[in-house]
């Protein structure tokens, strides 16, 4: 990848009546994204996590997580 290219990734589809509550999902994001970076992982699999991350989030009230992730 070059300095000068532009990735993007396509947005997770919600059924919107799942939306609880949006509150903390950036952060969930960001977590989930860096917790997959300082493992030297792919960009790819960064976004995955942080997709996933704040998909949970967005489904609760409240920024909860369940018990234990199941992000794979």
């Amino acid at each position: 990848m070059s300095s000068d290219e532009v990735l993007t990734f396509p947005v997770m589809d919600i059924d919107q009546n799942d939306i609880v509550d949006t509150n903390g999902a950036g952060d969930a994001f960001v977590g989930g994204y860096l917790s997959e970076l300082v493992q030297g992982q792919p960009m790819e699999r960064c976004i995955r996590a942080g997709h996933y991350a704040a998909n949970v989030i967005i489904r609760r009230a409240g920024c909860t997580f369940p018990e234990k992730p199941d992000f794979h």
